[in-house]
């Protein structure tokens, strides 16, 4: 332990004895209060639960007192007691055109802007007159009323109002008038004959939610009112309210025992609970919060401890900054400069250093030893220059010369069948073609060269082989002119006839040379030959002393390291090719012009 900690920086070292006196106090305490700290929010996280639910019940309560409240009013009405309520049965068509049934339809205009949509379903024959009255946009006939949930509730049942949430109202119903309903039945006399009726008050339930997001929203708990049918009013989160259902009957035990937030399981989980009997509409509001959101109150407050913590370190680190000073700085500069040595840079000399101390010494010391460093790498780059021309000059020597000794047998069994104007012009072309191979010593050529050199090679080929290979150059003019290695073209041009074409039956083809000028110069050689797969085409670009022993892929191989030996290795040849689909040469070449 003690040479590790000899071996660490000066700045580490400050550092670290300034940090120890900071973070062990604060960890200890941390870890001594951590549970403590889960235990309070959880705690003042219940409390803030239970007076919420207070606060809400009453406010819930309210909110359907209201809507019994607009029945009250809209029944006590003049109009609706002479229709529903007399003694003596009423006549609806005379009673529709009365002053009374006017001031009924403004109070119910008036609640309609409220939010509160009214609808009367009375047992009347559908092509009443009544229905086609004034009154038609709030009395409907019954019919229009069977087959509802809520209408097979009240025919099973002797319950004389109801709270309908969403799921008792048909689709139509709810888009139409309100996902919620307070619906009242009453009964009444129509010629002799006792008749039905229901009072419904449509509403949005969202006045229940709001009420609901604006006091009971806790992280990953949910809140609902439930009715005696188990039946969800309303909820913060549908997903949560499904996950976290408690049943009717499991509320009423657990009211019986306790009014207050209680431990259970939920699926499996462990929630703390609380359910508020709403009076009235026969609700219960259940607020369910998951104990692992209070754990994450808890470690969040903890993550909080542990920022202050690191602030202390980070002041910590920044006061051992100041402490090291000038010391840290010079010694920093000189290990610097080394690290760029390291990393393969050239080693530049510090400013001589004004102080006699140890890092004086030290920086002088660097400074004989760049100054060494440089003299070594300036002789080491003379002799890596001289070598790579010798493995240039080497790496052309190796240009395949079976062409000489194919065209010289050509040229032996023409003059042999008597065709002298063929022998004659295959000695042309072949005298022509070493003419641009050897005319100068310098061993770069142009692409018009390279591109003339090739075609003399491919008629000498057609001379050979029947004319079997069709040669198509689009190359523009001013690409003519660039510089480019000789031998570069011919070689890719021989491996497509006679690795490519000749192999195709028949053993015929075309080859086509185009070029383009980008960011480098391109040269792109494509034939219709037998094509490739990439183990062929790895092979021939990473042609092994072995193999070029053998003489394969030679010609290749050597114009893919020229390339690169004379450019670097961002330049030289690509392949692309498929068997029986022919083979793509792309040749990259910076753009340099004679």
């Amino acid at each position: 332990m003690k040479k590790f900690f000899l071996n660490l920086k000066i700045r580490t070292k400050l550092s670290a004895v300034l940090l120890a006196a900071v973070i062990i106090p604060a960890l200890s305490i941390g870890l001594a209060f951590s549970s403590d700290f889960r235990d309070i929010v959880i705690s003042n996280t219940i409390s803030q639960a239970q007076k919420s639910s207070a606060a809400a019940s009453p406010v819930l309560r309210a909110l359907a007192i209201r809507v019994q409240n607009v029945a009250n009013d809209l029944s006590s009405s003049a109009y609706y007691q002479d229709l529903f309520l007399s003694a003596a049965p009423a006549d609806f068509t005379e009673a529709a055109d009365s002053s009374p049934a006017q001031n009924f339809l403004t109070k119910v205009h008036a609640y309609q802007a409220e939010g509160y949509q009214t609808r009367i379903y009375i047992d009347l024959p559908e092509d009443a007159d009544f229905f086609a009255g004034p009154a038609s946009s709030v009395f409907a006939p019954l019919t229009q009323a069977k087959g509802r949930y809520w209408y097979g509730i009240f025919q099973g049942s002797s319950l004389d109002h109801l709270f309908c949430p969403s799921s008792y109202l048909g689709p139509l119903e709810a888009k139409t008038y309100g996902d919620s309903a307070y619906i009242r039945r009453f009964s009444f006399l129509f010629r002799g004959k006792v008749c039905s009726g229901y009072l419904t008050i449509y509403y949005s339930s969202d006045i229940y939610r709001q009420a609901l997001g604006e006091n009971l929203t806790f992280p990953k708990g949910v809140s609902y009112l439930i009715n005696d049918r188990n039946q969800i009013i309303a909820e913060t989160d549908v997903a949560r309210a499904a996950t976290y259902r408690v049943d009717y009957q499991q509320i009423t035990s657990y009211l019986e025992s306790s009014n207050a937030f209680v431990e259970k399981k939920v699926l499996g989980a462990d929630v703390y609970a609380a359910f508020y009997k709403i009076p009235g509409p026969a609700w219960y509001l259940v607020t369910i919060i998951p104990k692992s959101s209070l754990i994450d109150q808890g470690n969040r407050i903890i993550l909080r401890y542990l920022g202050i913590i690191l602030a202390c370190i980070v002041g910590g680190v920044f006061i051992a900054e100041l402490l090291a000073g000038s010391i840290v700085r010079r010694i920093r500069r000189v290990s610097r400069q080394m690290s760029q040595v390291k990393a393969g840079d050239t080693p530049a000399p510090l400013p001589p250093s004004p102080y006699g101390d140890e890092i004086g010494q030290l920086v002088s010391s660097y400074n004989y030893m760049a100054d060494r460093i440089n003299e070594l790498v300036a002789e080491q780059k003379r002799i890596s220059e001289e070598k790579t021309i010798a493995e240039f000059n080497a790496l052309q020597a190796q240009i395949n010369p079976h062409f000489l000794y194919n065209t010289m047998d050509l040229i032996h069994w023409t003059a042999q069948a008597r065709q002298y104007d063929k022998v004659s012009r295959i000695v042309m072309d072949l005298s022509r073609f070493y003419k641009l191979t050897l005319s100068k010593k310098d061993p770069i050529s142009t692409i018009e060269d390279e591109i003339e050199h090739a075609s003399t090679y491919v008629r000498l080929q057609n001379m050979r082989f029947d004319d079997a290979i069709d040669l198509v150059v689009d190359v523009p003019d001013a690409i003519g002119s660039c510089r480019i290695p000789k031998l570069t073209l011919q070689p890719i041009l021989e491996n497509a006839v006679l690795h490519g074409i000749r192999e195709k039956d028949p053993p015929t083809g075309t080859i086509v040379i185009t070029a383009w000028e980008d960011d480098a110069i391109y040269l792109l050689i494509s034939d219709d030959g037998i094509g490739m797969d990439q183990a062929q085409i790895d092979r021939l670009l990473t042609c092994t002393p072995m193999s070029r022993s053998r003489g394969a892929n030679v010609a290749i191989y050597n114009i893919h390291s020229r390339l690169q030996l004379l450019y670097g290795p961002e330049y030289g040849l690509s392949y692309r090719s498929e068997p029986g689909r022919g083979t793509e040469v792309t040749l990259r070449i910076p753009k340099t012009r004679v």
